[in-house]
């Protein structure tokens, strides 16, 4: 799927046939058919977007570049920047929505808040909090149906998995996760990585720690950026790499 929308960030599923995108160049985020890759709507942000998760089925929240959240609706095939919005305690990247709460990543210096969908803190975690340095790249991240987050960090080439209180429970690491990326929970025990220097996407066992490779070179993946999937449709959708503006499209048997 070619979406005309050059440097996409972030993707997420939206319904069977439409997907949001989040764009750098025009700071924009779009609505698109999954079906043709065509843009059905978009809408200009005040800065770069860089990464969207669906809040409920009409509402989606995106981070922007600098210290901001905003909320968009989705009504049919029409996008609005809704007047909610609220600034964060740094330099925001990652999303991810659990129950009602949002849980976002920060870069420079790394770190994890949870927050109340009004942007109240509820939980920190920091390096210098830590004593060490769990996270070097914290730019991905997403929550589970149990009630987990998971952080893929390019830097340190490890998935880290934390309760909602923002405590480690588990690091998780192998030969062949590489500079992950995109990161996704599908289920309570499946994550999907994009290993991106490897060219692979994997597929993580939380229970077992093991990783199993189900796309890679060969299904022309190439340094995997971002990815989301829809049960429904049973369908992966990856960015190929950071400043695509194509899609890939994947059918599960």
């Amino acid at each position: 799927m070619d979406t005309g929308g050059f440097g996409i960030e972030d993707i997420t599923v939206v319904s069977d046939t439409r997907l949001l995108a989040a764009v750098w160049w025009g700071s924009r985020v779009m609505l698109v058919d999954s079906q043709t890759g065509g843009t059905v709507a978009q809408v200009t942000l005040p800065a770069i977007p860089r990464r969207v998760c669906m809040w409920d089925t009409n509402t989606a929240v995106v981070t922007l570049d600098g210290q901001k959240v905003q909320f968009i609706n989705i009504n049919g095939d029409s996008l609005k920047i809704l007047g909610r919005s609220f600034s964060v305690n740094g330099n925001v990247w990652g999303v991810g929505r659990s129950g009602d709460r949002l849980v976002v990543s920060y870069v420079l210096p790394p770190g994890l808040e949870v927050l109340s969908m009004d942007g109240r803190v509820m939980h920190t975690f920091s390096n210098q909090a830590a004593g060490r340095d769990v996270f070097e790249s914290p730019y991905f991240i997403t929550t589970s149906t149990d009630g987990m987050v998971y952080v893929s960090d390019e830097g340190n080439s490890t998935i880290t998995q934390l309760d909602m209180n923002l405590h480690v429970t588990r690091t998780f690491s192998d030969p062949m996760l590489q500079a992950p990326r995109g990161i996704l929970s599908v289920s309570a025990d499946q994550v999907l990585v994009c290993s991106r220097e490897n060219h692979r996407i994997l597929l993580l066992c939380p229970s077992t720690g093991v990783f199993t490779s189900i796309l890679g070179q060969q299904d022309r993946i190439k340094n995997p950026y971002a990815l989301t999937y829809s049960p429904s449709q049973r369908k992966l959708y990856v960015v190929p790499s950071g400043g695509a503006r194509i899609i890939q499209v994947f059918q599960q048997p």
